[in-house]
């Protein structure tokens, strides 16, 4: 069987410099110092010119929670984001008393994008969007300054969900951007979470949510404990020794992936930059009635996949009767429709051989064309 995924980790002898340093300073959580190392470097691997403020927090869900609470949008306001994302987006803008909003994505890129948005915002009436979050969609970045104009030119802020995309994704100058360290994320440190933006005030605030709310001994918002803590961010400066190193073997087996994919007539790819570090790997079938019997017959040569993304949020009880828009302002979200019929998840990780990936592909080609 080949493996879907497998986290890359530092191991026990990488950690264990970092662990020390714990068992001296005794300080195992509330913005220890390892905490604290780690977020600058992090800072500076974001943005080496100048550091860039933001928080450590403890998973990519809390994240988007508390950057929403930050922005102290009144309750069952509308949070404009695409149907196809991972169920956290979703979940994020329900818990903080806000109302999602699905949209469509493009159907090259996979994302909402800020043309979607800009079209979405001229047919809605009577509903009023009050932050809009667009994801990048399987790992892959959103262009930060498109939506940094939008922001500027409607008033409305932009929180991009990059749960999958560190590394990728750029920071700008209005958005507020989140990141996943879960263990299956390039970066990953076991659980973790990064909230970035320009502002240092807002930063400040969402700190002091993930503490409970916390300022000078009193609360005056309400937060959670969000805290991460010393041991995970050890796990993270050990990671970061490591990254470049992922990062490189991340490249090569997508490099490898695409010299067979691209082959295949009936698999198109995601519209991505050509050095966007791979998190995923989702492919779109074409001219397939049924994508479930691909997934069984593919799991019978020993090649799981998975369905990520789907069904859309749009399809899950939790979600049920959420208002939902097209572009054309109908409310059938076709390009979402069609990706959630057709996309496949293949296994992608960084202990991938060459003969694994062939193998993939090559099955994959066989069923395919007996279709």
């Amino acid at each position: 069987m080949i493996p879907l995924l497998i986290p890359d980790l530092p191991t026990t002898e990488q950690l264990l410099p970092w662990l020390q340093r714990i068992d001296i300073a005794r300080w195992y959580s509330n913005f220890g110092p390892l905490v604290q190392a780690f977020e600058s470097q992090m800072a500076l691997l974001l943005s080496p010119d100048q550091a860039i403020p933001l928080t450590t927090v403890s998973n990519g869900t809390t994240a988007l929670e508390l950057a929403l609470l930050a922005l102290d949008i009144p309750k069952d306001r509308y949070a404009l984001t695409p149907a196809l994302t991972f169920p956290a987006t979703g979940t994020a803008i329900k818990q903080v008393g806000l109302r999602p909003l699905f949209t469509d994505v493009d159907p090259h890129s996979w994302q909402l994008t800020p043309d979607i948005a800009r079209q979405v915002l001229k047919k809605l009436k009577k509903r009023k969007v009050d932050v809009i979050m667009p994801v990048a969609s399987f790992g892959c970045p959103q262009p930060v300054a498109e939506w940094d104009q939008l922001s500027e030119e409607t008033g409305i802020p932009v929180l991009i969900d990059a749960a999958a995309a560190f590394g990728s994704q750029a920071v700008g100058q209005r958005c507020i951007i989140t990141f996943s360290l879960h263990a299956t994320k390039p970066f990953g440190i076991g659980e973790g979470g990064l909230v970035v933006a320009q502002s240092a005030e807002l930063i400040n605030k969402i700190r002091r949510l993930s503490n409970f709310g916390f300022e000078n001994g009193l609360i005056t918002q309400c937060g959670s404990n969000a805290k991460l803590s010393e041991y995970h961010a050890a796990v993270g400066l050990a990671q970061l020794a490591r990254w470049p190193q992922i990062v490189a073997r991340r490249q090569k087996i997508w490099q490898d992936y695409l010299e067979h994919l691209r082959v295949i007539e009936q698999v198109s790819l995601q519209r991505t930059p050509s050095n966007m570090i791979r998190a995923i790997l989702p492919v779109k079938v074409s001219d397939i009635s049924d994508l479930s019997a691909l997934t069984a017959t593919l799991l019978e040569h020993g090649i799981p996949t998975r369905h990520w993304y789907c069904p859309p949020l749009s399809a899950h009880p939790a979600f049920s009767g959420t208002e939902q828009i097209a572009p054309d302002g109908s409310t059938r979200l076709t390009v979402t429709e069609e990706l959630a019929r057709s996309l496949l998840g293949l296994p992608f990780h960084s202990f991938l051989e060459q003969e694994q990936i062939a193998e993939i592909c090559g099955c994959l080609r066989s069923r395919i064309c007996k279709k």
